[in-house]
């Protein structure tokens, strides 16, 4: 129901809907929305009824309840109001952990437990319009610089294969992406141009043309024959995520082949239609379920002028390209743009697909204020990652102060983060900063958050709010400009909803969630990481050590990793210190002793890419290390130069066999 104008203040904040099936509690809502100075511009009781709400009345804020009447959930709604850039936050009674799950699954902007106090309900809904007008700050930075990144393609004086070269890496950054192909529908040409491009590392891909993708699977003309390459007829933009994107495969069998190829859990499609009405499809694959929504499609939306411009250009008569299937010369490119090893990822090794999703994270809001929480278990790496973050940001030539919360002394929590004047306590013989106005400028990192008490949380809470605080002894307030950046191995939503960590202080810091994958679930990082630690401490240690034997890098990959990275690093610098020779032959992981001779006298079978890993080594080692030109390994094994390069980054086979 739309209520009457006569019940609304003429002050007023937002414009609020509320989703309630409960009448006594919606109403109850109602008032103290409107004794605060809010708008309520209706009721509703199911999905439906608040559609029907949103299109009359154009609330700023939803209040949504998660179980509504006739069955329908309040998470159906999210998807709806996340188009239309409404904030929403959640009100329930039910706190068990698969509720909050599928809650956090729809990207709230908070979550109130019934019952709840007049005052939490007002200070969760100011905390939720900070987080949204941030969100919306960083949303507009995201489209002026996707925006200003296309249109320095479509102005380079360069060559439309150099622009084309460019696509991938613009795309990227604000659209996640594993595969990607545009496919250039032609009335003119009667024909399809198609590209496709395979991401391969942080900054690197391989771009193919039409059939080309398939040869560079591995299909052989039969196969080919089966799994044509179809174009898309959608007349509608649309996103699919897992069981709904594997459901779609069932209907297109090159698409099915290409998934399996590639491990692909989504897709996204935009279209984009040229003044001369011609038709441009891009289409976005991910390995991961869950990557698409509405955003990205609205992003792209908002550029759809500067697409047309660009795609434009890629189907002037002028540039030559063939429709698909034409012969080409080189059958893929590979453009690495800068490796992760030297350049801002400091530290951070690996091209896996999770760690590749990190990066894109870090990239995209390093640069601003916003406060990062980043989660994940112990030895993942979330030290390095707020290293990185506030090494890209703006704040660079400032401190970062690193707080780990689980060390502070029960009793000196309050003093060694606001600091304390002299006579503050027993003990305090002189005036000392705290880390937050240590970090003024700059950024503080408040490692293991989740095991702050809740009387220091509450402390913290005012910081992370106003910027300001009273130091332990004094009544002056001391000013502050410090982002935050935080760090868990703990679930704070089972924390919050078992009462150990506050609701409000965890919005106020879970702005930007950015969440680093276990180790067991980067295995293609395992050889990379550890050829790493074996160069650092070969050099730190004066010792010889080059390498492992195969049956070690078995072992490595095939171990849990319960400790991730730090782990790993720790049992290659024990390896390194007790190794003899050049080559590491023997492991010691979980106490378990795994040697060379050992693996060697199993019935063990090599799998396909082991095996392919020795027939290249061997060829390279013919060649003495020559990769390309006359002669060399690429010419041989009959692969050009920049494929041989992405098979030897992925089987982990570096250069040197002379």
């Amino acid at each position: 129901m739309i209520l009457p104008d006569t019940l609304l203040p003429n002050f007023m904040k937002e414009n609020v809907l509320i989703v309630e099936d409960e009448f006594i509690v919606a109403n109850d809502l109602r008032l103290k929305l409107l004794k605060a100075g809010y708008t309520v511009c209706g009721i509703a009781a199911t999905v439906n009824e608040a559609k029907e709400l949103i299109e009359q009345t154009k609330p700023t804020w939803v209040l949504l309840d998660i179980f509504l009447q006739d069955g329908s959930m309040g998470t159906d709604l999210a998807t709806y109001l996340r188009g239309k850039n409404i904030g929403f936050i959640y009100i329930s009674a039910n706190t068990n952990q698969s509720v909050l799950e599928k809650a956090k699954a729809t990207q709230p902007y908070a979550f109130i437990v019934k019952p709840f106090r007049e005052r939490d309900l007002l200070i969760m809904l100011d905390i939720a319009s900070q987080k949204h007008q941030a969100n919306l700050q960083l949303n507009i930075q995201k489209e002026l610089v996707w925006k200003g990144k296309l249109q320095n393609i479509i102005d380079a004086p360069v060559d439309i294969e150099a622009k084309i070269e460019r696509i991938p890496a613009a795309f990227r950054t604000f659209v996640p992406f594993d595969y990607m192909k545009i496919d250039l529908l032609s009335k003119r040409e009667n024909g399809t141009i198609q590209f496709s491009f395979v991401r391969t590392g942080f900054d690197e891909y391989e771009i193919f043309r039409g059939v080309e993708i398939q040869s560079a699977m591995g299909l052989n003309s039969q196969e080919k024959s089966r799994f044509r390459l179809r174009f898309p007829e959608k007349k509608t933009d649309e996103f699919l995520n897992g069981i709904e994107y594997k459901k779609s495969l069932m209907e297109d069998l090159w698409e099915k082949q290409l998934s399996n190829f590639y491990s692909l859990g989504s897709r996204m499609l935009k279209r984009v239609v040229l003044p001369n009405f011609e038709t441009i499809y891009i289409t976005f694959y991910s390995k991961d379920e869950a990557t698409y929504s509405s955003d990205q499609l609205n992003l792209l939306e908002k550029t759809e002028n500067e697409l047309a411009q660009l795609f434009a250009q890629l189907k002037e008569p002028e540039v030559g390209l063939k429709p698909s299937g034409g012969a080409h010369k080189t059958a893929t490119k590979e453009f690495p743009r800068e490796s992760i090893e030297e350049g801002n990822f400091d530290g951070i090794i690996g091209n896996s697909p999770g760690l590749l999703r990190v990066l894109d994270k870090i990239n995209i809001v390093a640069g601003s204020t916003t406060s990062v929480l980043i989660t994940g278990e112990s030895g993942t790496g979330k030290e390095r990652v707020a290293q990185c973050l506030h090494k890209l940001s703006k704040r660079k030539l400032k401190p970062l102060v690193v707080v780990n919360c689980a060390a502070l002394p029960f009793d000196l929590v309050e003093s060694e983060l606001f600091g304390h004047e002299k006579g503050a306590f027993t003990g305090a013989l002189e005036r000392r900063l705290g880390k937050f106005e240590t970090a003024d400028g700059g950024t503080i990192f408040l490692d293991e958050i989740g095991e702050l008490p809740l009387e220091a949380q509450v402390k913290l809470l005012r910081v992370t709010q106003e910027m300001e605080f009273e130091r332990v002894g004094s009544s002056k307030t001391t000013k502050v400009d410090v982002r935050i950046i935080a760090a868990t191995n703990k679930n704070l939503e089972k924390e919050v909803s078992e009462g150990r960590f506050r609701l409000d202080l965890y919005y106020r810091l879970n702005v930007f969630p950015i969440e680093l994958p276990p180790l067991r679930d980067r295995k293609q990082d395992i050889q990379l990481l550890a050829e790493s630690f074996i160069e650092r401490y070969a050099q730190r240690m004066g010792r010889q050590v080059q390498g492992m034997s195969r049956e070690v890098i078995d072992a490595l990959n095939d171990y849990s990793w319960p400790g991730n990275v730090r782990e790993l690093e720790h049992v290659i610098e024990r390896s390194v210190l007790t190794n003899l020779g050049e080559i590491i032959t023997e492991i010691n992981l979980n106490n378990k002793l795994w040697k060379a001779e050992e693996s060697n006298s199993t019935t063990r079978k090599k799998t396909l890419e082991e095996n392919e890993a020795d027939h290249i080594i061997s060829v390279l080692k013919s060649c003495h290390g020559k990769v390309g030109g006359p002669g060399g390994a690429a010419e041989i094994l009959g692969l050009p130069v920049s494929t041989l390069h992405t098979k030897m980054k992925k089987l982990g086979i570096k250069k040197g066999f002379d």
